[in-house]
């Protein structure tokens, strides 16, 4: 049952000098000490050279599903890691883009009835990316061909899956993916936030709605509430705006599921960029309070200010064991003795501070106050 644990992200580029999974494999007793229950790495299959953008390109422009991205490795390589993962107790899942793909992914050529096309060319559904073009996921082969991906990864050994935009891949693949697939196999969902849900609606292509999703996953993205957080820290709305975003969201996954909750990921602005020291430790123990899985970025447990390039070489700088680590570390013992099924309510103390009173089995549990 997903409840409490800890999910650390991997880009294998951009994690050291080497990039390489050996490089992570080396990595993983650091990993392990600080507390991680499951190593999310981004998508680990050949980058697309069509087009990509930068040097290195998008690891989220995939050329093949059935292959490792040369620089990385080798397969065995990559079994030697899940191996070392598994043997350190932990589990890992990797990234599936399965919404697009690159502009020469291998299916181009055996398969172009997949992909989506607009006024007969190859184009995206939202948007217009220079360096991908969009599946066409509402087809039963398509579908077919993704879930045999998914197969074979399992039996490569990965625990699970992270999908990339899945408020926008038809939930009738998800249902289809968890049937062939398993209950013990994880789903964590990269759902989308109120203002994007609320244009694709606009442009009548519906997404699926969190709480149905939640029929399939074990994990979907706090984005309902993120934006609003992110706002919040930047002063472009008031605290009454991000309890209400909080509350709403705690009564849509009352009895229903958890969120992935995060303040960073490969997609956003570092979080010790835009706080001070202080107020950084505040809102990081805030996250840690909250109901469901907690998300780590490289590099974010040392309080990291600067984020990867997606399109070059960019390593990070992580140290074994700062005093940030520290604070996580213990933060992370903390987070694991947290009830599960528990329910929060959020209330405004004053213009900076917000009391979180916990229930289990609407019985009162106990409340604390973050000035964030």
């Amino acid at each position: 049952m997903i409840g409490n644990e800890i999910i650390y992200q991997i880009f294998t580029r951009n994690y050291s000098p080497e990039g390489t999974f050996e490089s992570v494999r080396k990595d993983l007793q650091r990993i392990k000490d600080l507390g991680v229950d499951i190593v999310y790495l981004t998508p680990i299959h050949p980058i697309s050279e069509k087009e990509r953008k930068g040097t290195c390109g998008s690891p989220y422009a995939i050329k093949d599903y059935f292959a490792i991205e040369p620089s990385y490795g080798t397969i065995d390589d990559f079994k030697h890691l899940i191996r070392d993962v598994h043997s350190l107790g932990m589990k890992i899942i990797i990234d599936m883009v399965f919404n697009h793909t690159g502009r020469d992914n291998v299916l181009l050529t055996t398969h172009p009835e997949y992909y989506f096309y607009k006024n007969g060319k190859l184009g995206n559904r939202v948007g217009d990316w220079s360096d991908i073009v969009d599946l066409d996921t509402s087809r039963d082969d398509t579908q077919e061909y993704l879930l045999s991906v998914l197969k074979y990864w399992r039996n490569v050994g990965v625990d699970g899956y992270r999908f990339d935009v899945a408020s926008m891949i038809p939930f009738i693949f998800f249902k289809k993916a968890r049937e062939a697939l398993g209950k013990e196999v994880i789903f964590i969902g990269e759902s989308i936030d109120y203002d994007f849900a609320t244009y694709l609606r606009s442009i009548s292509d519906n997404p699926t709605p969190d709480k149905k999703m939640y029929e399939v996953f074990d994990a979907l993205y706090n984005y309902s509430w993120f934006r609003t957080f992110d706002k919040y820290l930047n002063h472009k709305v008031p605290i009454d705006d991000l309890v209400k975003a909080l509350n709403d969201d705690s009564k849509l996954l009352k009895d229903v599921g958890v969120r992935l909750n995060c303040l960073e990921n490969h997609d956003t602005e570092r979080i010790a960029l835009k706080e001070d020291k202080d107020k950084l430790d505040n809102v990081t123990g805030f996250l840690f309070h909250l109901k469901g899985m907690v998300f780590i970025y490289m590099g974010q447990e040392c309080e990291l200010t600067h984020r990867p390039n997606l399109f070059e070489r960019d390593p990070v700088e992580l140290f074994i064991k700062n005093a940030s680590y520290g604070i996580y570390k213990e933060l992370i013992k903390e987070k694991k003795k947290q009830p599960l099924n528990i329910y929060q309510t959020f209330e405004k103390a004053d213009e900076s501070t917000i009391k979180v009173v916990t229930y289990k089995n609407d019985e009162y549990l106990e409340e604390r106050v973050f000035r964030i």
